[in-house]
């Protein structure tokens, strides 16, 4: 558990360090591993600035989230097939309001891989983007996350960006495709991995999501 200490306390001390002049943090949170982490991190960084918000009513393990900070929800106004983009507008106009920062919880591999929303860039913090989901992992079971929340990581979340089809590859899996195509890992055959659907699949996503890499895309000074 060393290194999983290491990595929280580092985690910890930059969010305290970057959020210093916040009056509040806002963290929103779907009831997955990310999002726990992420308040948790934030709660021993500034524990009397940390909320935590859910769009809805039904969130995994409410009693925990609440026992680590104020948990505020929200309803989702507007049409379902806008739910993303209201729900993140919502928790923007919410940061606003409490002159704080909106707090995101993406990890590393969402990050390189890309399934994450556009309406999701309206964090403007982003703490645990250099973690890999394996490490985010690993992190829960050191803080102690429950069982439930470690649980749901493994399935389906299509609003997550999570369709069937991804959460049927491992995290260590998908995180190895990535090493190989940014260069991080030892070259290798990455079909000794990965079936060729799975490959491909993996590398067309890889590579539409690619302009989220170089976001927000800043024009020359003439």
């Amino acid at each position: 558990m060393k290194t999983e200490r290491r990595m929280f306390e580092a985690i910890v001390q930059f969010v305290y360090n970057e959020t210093k002049k916040s009056p509040h943090l806002l963290i929103p949170i779907s009831g997955g591993s990310d999002g726990a982490v992420t308040v948790k991190i934030c709660k021993e960084a500034c524990p009397e600035k940390t909320i935590a918000i859910h769009a809805g009513h039904n969130l995994l393990c409410r009693d925990w989230f609440e026992s680590i900070c104020p948990v505020e929800f929200i309803e989702t106004p507007g049409r379902p097939e806008d739910a993303e983009e209201m729900r993140w507008g919502c928790f923007l106009a919410r940061s606003l309001r409490l002159k704080g920062r909106l707090i995101g919880n993406r990890n590393r591999t969402e990050d390189l891989l890309g399934n994450y929303s556009l309406a999701s860039c309206a964090a403007n913090l982003l703490p645990i983007v250099n973690l890999w989901k394996s490490e985010v992992m690993d992190i829960c079971e050191y803080i102690g996350v429950p069982e439930e929340i470690l649980a749901s990581s493994l399935k389906p979340d299509p609003d997550c960006g999570r369709p069937p089809e991804l959460a049927a590859i491992s995290f260590e899996t998908i995180e190895k495709f990535l090493k190989f195509q940014i260069e991080e890992a030892e070259l290798e055959d990455v079909s000794t991995l990965l079936d060729q659907p799975e490959f491909t699949y993996l590398l067309e996503m890889f590579k539409r999501n690619a302009f989220k890499r170089c976001l927000p895309v800043r024009g020359p000074r003439p």
